[in-house]
């Protein structure tokens, strides 16, 4: 089994090491005596800290004293991946750069996740995801709306995981740095393409896909359902389902035409969606391979008893449900870890003694 030690905290870190612990990874959590900050927020409870930790070991470690970082090093040196997402410089003002790192092993894979790229201008800036987005051209072509959760952060620790798989395949050892701008900018590089080799620039536009149309929401008499004309084919299908006089108008005989008239072809199409309720236009759309979807909220999403999903302990409750991760592996049961939960058992592995670990203890550079 790999060992990956997980320097991680608030989301990015905590969820590639998320993703390596579902893979078989045996995963440290390496984390302040007080503990990941995402275990008390006041608003979300530990909601945050109970998706992103769940089948993690925790090891609860001062890095700030020479015994924590001895600590660290010993543990570096018996592991084969470290994943963090400090912010820049932090492990160099520990003195844990990766001169110290891979003089303890130098077989590790190390993958940092930053927020902008290292060099760059903007490498100093504060990075939470959002602020991320709004620099990226991300929330710009979202309609000025940040993502919602944390997908900026999580993909960020997606393609961490990624690499550190490519590493190991490959035997590849040595530093890889992810961050979470080139994470989002990678999320419009057909966009950035266009702009180029086109001039063109997609608007924001909500709930609409600028090139395609219709391809976006239209009320129902009972809701709203999401209808996706890719091209003209699925168009015809359109037109078959619903007879509306959209369909003789040369206007929008083609999808550059279509996307042209935009506002138009909504207001006539609009007028027949919401003639039908939901489930009956859906049904009359799918009949026609038509792409349609409803719109539904959350309650209904997490309802859903299509999806697999993982059972856990969260906010003092047992029978948790949380979505399954679509990945070989498996975290069902599997809870988060209280801080410094297994302190004392990575310790021992590590080598140390008993009268070692109570006087670390004693001393405050273990939490147990």
């Amino acid at each position: 089994m790999y060992r990956a030690v997980e320097l991680g905290h608030v989301i990015a870190g905590p969820f590639a090491g998320l993703l390596l612990a579902q893979l078989g990874f045996d995963v440290v959590k390496v984390e302040p005596i007080g503990g990941d900050p995402t275990r008390r927020d006041d608003v979300m409870g530990d909601s945050i800290f109970v998706f992103l930790n769940r089948g993690k070991r925790s090891l609860a470690l001062d890095l700030r004293k020479p015994e924590g970082r001895e600590v660290f090093l010993r543990l570096i040196e018996r592991s084969d991946v470290l994943v963090e997402n400090l912010a820049p410089g932090a492990l160099e003002r520990l003195g844990l750069g990766s001169d110290a790192l891979f003089r303890a092993n130098r077989n590790l894979v190390h993958c940092s996740i930053k927020g902008y790229p290292s060099g760059g201008a903007k490498s100093g800036w504060p990075a939470f995801g959002t602020l991320v987005e709004a620099v990226s051209g991300v929330m710009w072509s979202n309609g000025g709306a940040r993502l919602p959760a944390s997908i900026t952060d999580m993909g960020a620790g997606l393609y961490c995981a990624l690499t550190v798989l490519w590493a190991l395949l490959g035997r590849r050892q040595g530093r890889y740095e992810v961050s979470l701008f080139q994470s989002d900018l990678a999320w419009l590089g057909y966009y950035v393409i266009a702009l180029q080799t086109l001039g063109k620039v997609f608007e924001a536009s909500g709930d609409r896909l600028p090139f395609w149309a219709p391809y976006e929401l239209f009320k129902t008499a009972d809701g709203r359902i999401y209808i996706a004309v890719a091209n003209d084919a699925i168009w015809a299908r359109l037109c078959k389902a619903l007879r509306t006089e959209a369909c003789s108008d040369p206007r929008f005989a083609t999808n550059a035409g279509r996307v042209q008239h935009r506002e138009e072809l909504h207001r006539v199409l609009e007028a027949e969606t919401s003639r039908y309720g939901t489930d009956e236009l859906l049904r009359l759309l799918l009949q026609h391979d038509v792409p349609a979807a409803p719109m539904l909220d959350i309650k209904a999403a997490a309802a859903d008893e299509d999806a697999p999903w993982d059972l856990t302990s969260a906010g003092g409750k047992a029978g948790v449900r949380v979505p399954r991760l679509p990945l070989p592996g498996s975290l069902d049961g599997a809870r988060a870890p209280e801080v410094g939960e297994h302190s004392r058992e990575v310790l021992r592995e590590l080598g140390y003694g008993e009268r070692e670990i109570e006087l670390l203890i004693g001393r405050g550079v273990v939490k147990p």
